[in-house]
């Protein structure tokens, strides 16, 4: 009987040799098909896929966005009705200025000064007209998790949280500084955040102001003090309020990590007041903070 004899050649195996293996990369998907030009038996490529007749149709939204029906069919108008001013000018914003050359430390400075009156550059406020006006184009849902740092494993319930909420894969949020006394490192997981368009944005703010604002009995609304000065507006729930969204109400046992989160509606709005605007319109409340006088 003759023995069988494994040599293990390391020098001579190559992945050339490998059986099915080859050298030539494919080039069939860089192949420019032009449609016009096919045969009539090939007239169902030629169809879109967003045509019901195509064979890579995939019907998605099976009822009507009733809230984004409401802007354009209700809201659209009476905001440029509010909005509209005759004759109206495009105001300029504060932009970045010259050093100037009235003083010999002005001269090699680089760069440009920061807006009078401000810290940061803001946009011009162009009049409102049928074509810009203002209107909701995502919100953000950040969530930061302080126990994480200590605690990787704890994000982990973080971006469940998000995820849950929105149905949306939320991103991996990451410290951009070292401050040693709060345990925070440059690279750390510390949070996460959700940026929601269209269809699940709309759903989102019925969420909010159908079923979790109205069962806040200390939510006065938010604050005329928040915003940007260029149109978007921020306000925050604790995680006492996370409770109340019927995605995690049902379920309790299986969040007992549940941190609170700030959410961010960019518009398209010049100014914050136009957004509050836009807002109040959607049935987000807002109220003025009184000052203590004691």
């Amino acid at each position: 009987m003759n023995s069988r004899h494994f040599i293990r050649q390391f020098s001579q195996t190559t992945t050339n040799l490998k059986t099915g293996y080859s050298t030539v990369l494919p080039v069939h998907h860089l192949v420019k098909v032009e449609k016009a030009k096919l045969k009539p038996c090939y007239s169902e490529v030629v169809i879109p896929s967003d045509d019901i007749r195509s064979n890579k149709f995939k019907p998605t939204e099976i009822d009507q966005d009733r809230v984004q029906d409401h802007y354009y069919n209700t809201l659209e108008s009476d905001l440029l009705l509010k909005f509209y001013e005759h004759d109206s000018k495009t105001i300029p914003g504060l932009k970045k200025r010259e050093w100037g050359t009235d003083s010999p430390f002005k001269v090699f400075r680089k760069g440009k000064r920061k807006p009078k009156g401000s810290a940061i550059e803001t946009q011009d406020i162009i009049p409102i007209n049928y074509q810009n006006i203002p209107k909701l184009n995502s919100i953000v849902i950040n969530s930061y998790n302080k126990n994480a740092l200590e605690r990787p494993w704890m994000n982990i319930c973080t971006r469940l949280q998000l995820a849950t909420i929105t149905n949306k894969k939320p991103k991996i949020l990451y410290n951009k500084s070292n401050i040693l006394p709060w345990k925070v490192r440059r690279g750390k997981e510390c949070g996460a955040k959700v940026e929601l368009f269209d269809r699940e944005m709309n759903q989102f703010i019925t969420t909010l102001t159908e079923i979790v604002l109205p069962r806040l009995r200390a939510f006065e609304g938010i604050k005329l003090t928040s915003g940007d000065t260029n149109g978007n507006i921020t306000f925050g729930l604790n995680a006492d309020d996370i409770l109340l969204f019927p995605e995690i109400e049902n379920f309790q046992e299986l969040y007992p990590n549940l941190n609170g989160m700030d959410i961010t509606f960019k518009t398209s709005a010049r100014t914050d007041q136009q957004a509050k605007t836009l807002l109040s319109s959607y049935g987000f409340p807002f109220y003025k903070p009184v000052k203590n006088s004691g």
